[in-house]
């Protein structure tokens, strides 16, 4: 029934202060609500009950809700951070200075072997 009115079952926290609404959202919320109500007289309520949904606190929100311009939000929206790719961390000045300087004594040591042995390059 809700759904044939156009209501997502999900629910989720929006923040917005309680019974008021974006006043932008005002022709949508009154067909949605028209068409619900015209489901409830011509097919009455019925069904499972599917959760902990109070059908008198909903109505009840419905009567006390009012269109306000510029909401405030109770708790501002937060997102979800966007992930950002690896990326490999850039060794700094000093750590390329010394792989290089251990490269460079590794190589010394190798050549200086090779020079004793008398193989030589």
């Amino acid at each position: 029934m809700f759904q044939d009115a156009g209501f997502d079952l999900d629910s989720h926290v929006s923040g917005i202060v309680p019974d008021k609404f974006p006043t932008e959202d005002l022709p949508d919320r009154t067909r949605i609500l028209r068409t619900l109500f015209d489901n409830i007289k011509t097919r009455g309520v019925r069904g499972e009950y599917c959760g902990e949904f109070d059908l008198r606190q909903f109505l009840g929100h419905i009567r006390r809700a009012e269109a306000v311009d510029g909401l405030v939000r109770v708790v501002p929206v937060q997102r979800p951070p966007v992930p950002q790719p690896d990326m490999p961390k850039r060794r700094t000045a000093k750590g390329r200075i010394g792989v290089g300087l251990g490269v460079a004594v590794i190589l010394f040591a190798v050549f200086k072997y090779l020079a004793e042995t008398g193989a030589a390059p």
